[in-house]
């Protein structure tokens, strides 16, 4: 399985929380498109949302940077943050609960 992952820093909480719907929806959106085999957006009290995507094949990787991949240059356009990110290969990935899930 592999994983692309981004951390976004907002100045605040609040910037943070303002943004956060934007994200979930673009890449939400882009699930079955893109076979998006996981997704999980997590924010942290400091102004930082953390995004990890995962995706069966390369093939769907590039897929989804092809069609998706500058929804972060987009998001610059509106909101204030830095942004870092990478692509890996997923080594280890639980979830007990994953019929519970959020």
């Amino acid at each position: 399985m592999l994983s692309k992952t981004y951390h976004l820093k907002f100045p605040s909480l609040d910037a943070a929380q303002i943004a956060a719907p934007f994200i979930t929806e673009i890449l939400g959106n882009a699930i079955p498109e893109c076979r998006i085999s996981g997704l999980t957006v997590m924010i942290g009290k400091e102004g930082d949302i953390s995004v990890n995507l995962f995706f069966p094949s390369i093939a769907d990787l590039k897929n989804f940077e092809k069609k998706h991949g500058g929804f972060i240059q987009t998001m610059k356009k509106t909101f204030l943050f830095r942004s870092t990110g990478f692509e890996g290969v997923c080594i280890f990935n639980f979830d007990g609960n994953a019929e519970d899930a959020a």
